[in-house]
């Protein structure tokens, strides 16, 4: 099972969009629970958008905007972050939930346990 997942940052400073590919999971909520919300919580704990974006980015596992379009995910999901605000939404093809200011890890597979129903 593939899945697509792409993050869209968005500031007064910053607008941007990146992607992840990847065949470990299967449900939206699988890809909440393993990879979303670990980008979720990496970002809640930077003060600013850059700092989050240049370690996802130097980290390497994002994939280029032709990649992720060639995809042929099993599951497309994505997730949106709100930096100014500290808002976050992840969704999963026609659902959507939004995610608190200040998430925890346990609400966030709590969330995801819910999308996986």
């Amino acid at each position: 099972m593939t899945y697509a997942l792409s993050i869209h940052v968005e500031s007064y400073e910053f607008s941007g969009e990146f992607y992840f590919v990847g065949d470990r999971y299967d449900t939206g909520g699988d890809v909440l629970k393993h990879v979303a919300a670990d980008h979720i919580l990496a970002m809640k704990q930077r003060p600013h958008a850059a700092e989050y974006l240049l370690e996802t980015l130097q980290e390497g596992e994002n994939v280029s905007k032709s990649k992720y379009e060639q995809a042929e995910p099993d599951v497309s999901c994505g997730l949106h972050f709100d930096v100014d605000h500290q808002q976050f939404r992840f969704w999963v093809g026609d659902r959507s939930v939004d995610i608190g200011r200040q998430p925890t890890k346990s609400e966030l597979r709590s969330t995801a346990d819910d999308l996986s129903i």
